[in-house]
């Protein structure tokens, strides 16, 4: 069984990509209340027609932030996190490069495909 959760994956740019989550759950399980903060682990599948159909995430592991997310003071005991982290297995397939800022480096990774059915 799996509940299915329509999010959004929010970029530090402002950039608001659609996602789909996945998440592995016994039969009558609790589903996470509306507005919940989660830490995860997931794979992703992300379409070519992106953002028009939105990325699918299937949760690994999931941990919601605890409290109330209706109440006031919820955000509050929320970690900060800005970040979303990106985790992936390849090689390197180019040398390192300076982007417009000046200080940031960036390098080409090839990766292996994850197949959605």
């Amino acid at each position: 069984y799996h509940c299915v959760y329509e999010t959004t994956i929010q970029c530090t740019s402002g950039v608001v990509f659609p996602t789909m989550l996945h998440v592995y759950s016994p039969f009558n399980n609790m589903a996470l209340p509306d507005n919940t903060v989660a830490f995860m682990s997931t794979k992703v599948c992300i379409p070519a027609t992106i953002p028009h159909d939105p990325m699918l995430l299937k949760g690994i592991c999931i941990v919601a932030v605890p409290g109330d997310p209706a109440s006031n003071s919820y955000e509050s005991s929320i970690p900060n996190f800005p970040h979303p982290m990106v985790i992936g297995l390849g090689s390197v397939t180019s040398p390192t490069r300076t982007l417009a800022d000046s200080m940031s480096k960036a390098f080409d990774v090839m990766s292996s495909d994850y197949v959605q059915d």
